[in-house]
């Protein structure tokens, strides 16, 4: 497939993650057509921090609406980590500021961009290491001490970012499953599946492009529309979809 055109990266970047989310009606007709099995994942469980807004906009995600996440994320097999991320617009962030700021991190501070569709963002993300256990303990706080679950170097960042750590709250959890690339027929194309209940189920289809960003996704596009999978090019994000369920939910 070919695109008859490149692109270069945004500056500054290290890839291009490039995504398609499939929804509910897709998710296994999208697992047939790439021949992945649940027995060939590595099962996940996630969490966000949120602060919940009890007066005013029932549906406010302060820290989401500011290009903030913060995940957890329970591995099987796996230690169990942390990602604190600022996402935007190309153009939000000074590249060579955030390496400068994160040079000593090494491999766990991150700049990549972030395309689904036309929405093309930049995503800093600095990730840490979670002691085993300890998600655990968090989830039965009350209240919640969700600064425990990030590194000091993560903390530090959102000092600097003026995030409430005191006042924000775990929401979850998102059952996961991972396959890696070159799993099925997956070739160099990975993929997440989120449920949440019986409500929510997304695949989601990606691939990481270290030249030619624009080529990419057209081919992955064009991937998914020969095996006649739907794609909602308007749809939310998966995280802010998941953040909406469940802050609409612990409110109730």
């Amino acid at each position: 497939m070919s695109t008859g055109r490149t692109s270069t990266l945004p500056p500054g970047v290290d890839g291009v993650e490039i995504k398609v989310t499939l929804g509910a009606a897709m998710v296994e007709r999208g697992r047939q057509a790439f021949r992945i099995g649940l027995a060939q994942a590595e099962r996940r469980s996630i969490w966000f921090a949120e602060r919940l807004v009890r007066d005013g906009d029932p549906a406010a995600l302060p820290l989401l609406s500011r290009g903030i996440i913060i995940r957890i994320r329970q591995r099987e097999g796996e230690d169990d980590d942390a990602t604190l991320k600022l996402r935007g617009p190309e153009g939000c962030l000074d590249p060579d500021l955030w390496r400068g700021r994160t040079e000593s991190f090494g491999k766990r501070a991150k700049l990549e961009g972030d395309w689904v569709g036309k929405r093309h963002l930049l995503s800093a993300s600095l990730d840490g290491k979670i002691e085993g256990g300890r998600i655990e303990e968090v989830v039965a706080e009350d209240p919640q001490q969700v600064k425990r679950l990030l590194s000091e170097a993560q903390q530090a960042l959102a000092e600097e970012w003026l995030l409430p750590l005191e006042e924000v709250q775990l929401l979850g959890p998102v059952r996961a499953a991972k396959w890696k690339p070159g799993t099925g027929q997956l070739g160099d194309i990975a993929a997440e599946l989120w449920e949440v209940g019986d409500r929510l189920r997304f695949l989601e289809l990606s691939v990481l492009a270290e030249d030619d960003p624009l080529g990419h996704q057209q081919r992955l596009d064009e991937l998914v529309r020969s095996h006649s999978l739907e794609v909602d090019p308007e749809a939310e994000t998966k995280t802010r979809t998941v953040l909406e369920h469940f802050t609409a939910a612990a409110r109730a």
